[in-house]
């Protein structure tokens, strides 16, 4: 059943506004060698200053680089935008240097001293550094995929809807987001076991399973946010940072983030201007380290999540059913089977009522054939591509190939090097 809202944006057929919403895309891979080892090849020389570059820097590792698209009109033009930008980053890679394309990180030195901390800021550094003294490193170095999506701004001015409006709406959408990680989870998890030495300091998971980079083995601060109303959720984060359990704001690396101008106190008066999609492992046979069916889904999850009538939300009980899906054996079928059948059959009912077309028709077609047969998942799938307990070649593989790809692209921008400061605008006409 939709909403209220729904059966207007139905009724005054703005349902392709709803199901273009403006997104902006993150992508973080490790550099590495032609043998699959983290690189010690210098930062890419046509990237310019790695500390004013904004659309093309380094996460916590020198070697993890981060690409970052500019505000596009929907996810087809996100998704072009960021196959341009990576192939700018691998133009500036050194022969013989690739780009990783799993989340977990390949083998890890045993001397974790080794380990290049990225050439940040000095006030960023400091972060990490800090980090360092609370946390084993391996834990800051899985790498994933970001979406942030906000509403179209024509949708929100044809229907008049307030900064209020939109914050609650952005808010329902973030818990149905979180209620229904597991299905991301299932579907798109892509890290089924670690590679040498990355458990060290702790036992990992005795078996092949989903996601270790969405299960509590994940990303180091585990810290839940409180998504009940835009106020406890920016006072959770304070608190967070006042008890020292963030060692900041940044410190917050919830599965979905509300986002808005300046820091999170700031979004009670700006209010949330999008949302920062965050449950996604790379996807190894892509590129750009996603697949355009599961970014087709976040957008269609997203229309339907804004106008559905929500159920209760239980963020500890999301947090557990997601838990167990990431620990499941990857070919094996998960115990959610049946609360993803019927998620599935209310988007089908959705993309029914709203008229969204063929396209969405045929996608939830695909994604149902996943939950039919988990080893067309994308974990059940890497499973075969797993030897030695590794997927170095698999991956080495793959990070050639797209190598080898990126190659043969035409008119690729090669500015950053002397413009370190382009404005989104500016970067958008380039890459148009």
């Amino acid at each position: 059943m939709i909403s209220k809202l729904g059966k207007e944006i139905a009724e005054r057929g703005l349902s392709s506004l709803l199901l273009t919403p403006r997104v902006g895309l993150e992508v973080e891979r490790q550099r590495i060698d032609k043998n699959g080892k983290i690189s010690k090849f210098p930062y890419p020389n046509n990237i310019g200053d790695q500390q004013t570059n904004q659309w093309i820097t380094n996460d916590f590792m020198q070697t993890m680089s981060e690409v970052v698209t500019p505000v596009a009109d929907g996810w087809s033009q996100a998704l072009n935008y960021l196959e341009k930008m990576s192939n700018i980053l691998r133009a500036g890679l050194a022969d013989g240097e690739y780009l990783w394309p799993l989340s977990m990180p390949p083998a890890l030195p045993l001397d974790r001293s080794q380990v290049d901390v990225a050439h940040a800021s000095e006030e960023k550094r400091r972060y990490f550094f800090t980090w360092l003294k609370i946390h084993p490193l391996e834990e800051a170095t899985p790498c994933g995929f970001h979406i942030n999506i906000g509403f179209n701004s024509n949708m929100v001015a044809k229907l008049g809807l307030s900064q209020q409006e939109q914050n609650d709406l952005y808010l329902q959408i973030a818990q149905g987001f979180l209620r229904y990680r597991f299905v991301f989870t299932y579907l798109f998890g892509a890290s089924p076991l670690a590679e040498q030495n990355y458990f060290i300091s702790q036992e990992g998971p005795d078996h092949l399973v989903r996601s270790i980079r969405q299960s509590h083995w994940g990303f180091g601060t585990k810290f839940d946010g409180d998504f009940s109303s835009l106020e406890n959720y920016v006072r959770r984060i304070h608190d967070g940072v006042e008890s020292g359990v963030l060692l900041a704001e940044h410190d917050f690396h919830s599965p979905v983030r509300l986002r808005g101008q300046g820091n999170a106190a700031d979004l009670l008066t700006s209010g949330i201007t999008h949302l920062e999609v965050r449950p996604l492992d790379l996807y190894p046979w892509s590129s750009v380290g996603i697949s355009s069916d599961a970014l087709a889904l976040t957008v269609l999850m997203a229309s339907f999540l804004a106008v559905e009538n929500p159920p209760e939300f239980d963020l500890a009980k999301s947090n557990e059913q997601n838990e167990e899906v990431a620990l499941e054996a990857p070919g094996a079928p998960t115990r959610y089977e049946d609360e993803i059948r019927a998620f599935l059959e209310k988007l089908r009912n959705f993309t029914a009522q709203l008229q969204l077309g063929q396209d969405y028709y045929e996608l939830l077609d695909r994604i149902t054939k996943m939950v039919d047969d988990p080893a067309l998942t994308v974990s059940g799938r890497l499973v075969g591509q797993i030897h030695d307990n590794s997927l170095l070649s698999f991956g080495v593989r793959q990070a050639r190939a797209f190598q080898s790809r990126s190659r043969q692209a035409l008119n690729v921008y090669t500015g950053f090097g002397k413009n370190n400061t382009l404005t989104a605008d500016e970067l958008r006409q380039i890459l148009d």
